[in-house]
């Protein structure tokens, strides 16, 4: 839209020389380069988890940033230093999958108390969600994975296809309600590895008290796993 491309504007305009489109941005795109940069250094094997996708804008830019290190990781295979090429061999082959999940219908009822994120908010169907991954090349299929409904019919439903998915190696909480962060750390519970990454998109709403929103879905799960920490 003409506000958007507006906006991108200004926010291109806005950023220091030399910032670009890479890891040194302080917005959503410059933290999933440091994340990804930071699977792909360690060769965490694992997939992309995204739980609140909306129209799909941060899912695609994920997607895109992944091929760019994943053509980054190719290119070690055929540099000079044969140690590059001994490391990357193990990883070349490694395809990081992404799930998407969400209601498709905007929020759910909720006592959040924040006209935001008030029942049926942010919504877009499933269909135009699909449509705009398709017009960037996203198809659902192999290694393309999207999740229909709320986080706890999901995790009820789709126990036996949850159980197949990838271990997590970055985990995007963009889901903004309490109830729904803790429903998505329950069905990623199982995926986490040593150096899964996760993203909390909303951590500071509601004026980042440690009692609503993500914080406290968060501060939950690690009483829940004392096995588990986060850094």
């Amino acid at each position: 839209s003409r506000l958007r491309s507006l906006r991108d504007i200004i926010g291109i305009r806005l950023l220091p020389t030399g910032t670009g489109f890479g890891p040194n941005r302080n917005d959503r795109e410059g933290a999933l380069h440091r994340a990804w940069g930071l699977v792909f250094s360690n060769q965490i094997r694992g997939g992309y988890y995204e739980f609140g996708v909306y129209r799909g804008d941060t899912f695609r830019t994920s997607y895109k940033v992944c091929q760019g290190y994943d053509r980054w990781r190719q290119g070690q295979l055929t540099v000079e230093e044969s140690w590059r090429n001994e490391v990357a061999k193990d990883y070349a082959n490694f395809r990081h999958e992404f799930y998407a999940f969400d209601t498709f219908t905007g929020m759910p009822d909720n006592n959040e108390g924040n006209i935001t994120f008030g029942p049926g908010t942010f919504s877009c169907s499933f269909e135009e969600f699909d449509k705009l991954n398709r017009e960037e090349g996203i198809i659902e299929g192999d290694g393309i994975r999207y999740y229909q409904g709320y986080f706890e019919e999901v995790l009820r439903r789709e126990t036996d296809s949850l159980e197949q998915l990838q271990t997590a190696a970055i985990i995007n909480l963009d889901c903004d309600l309490y109830a729904s962060a803790k429903d998505a750390l329950a069905i990623v519970a199982p995926k986490l590895v040593q150096g899964s990454i996760l993203l909390a998109d909303d951590w500071n709403t509601f004026s980042a008290d440690q009692n609503s929103g993500e914080r406290k879905a968060v501060a939950e799960f690690l009483i829940e796993h004392p096995e588990i920490s986060f850094e």
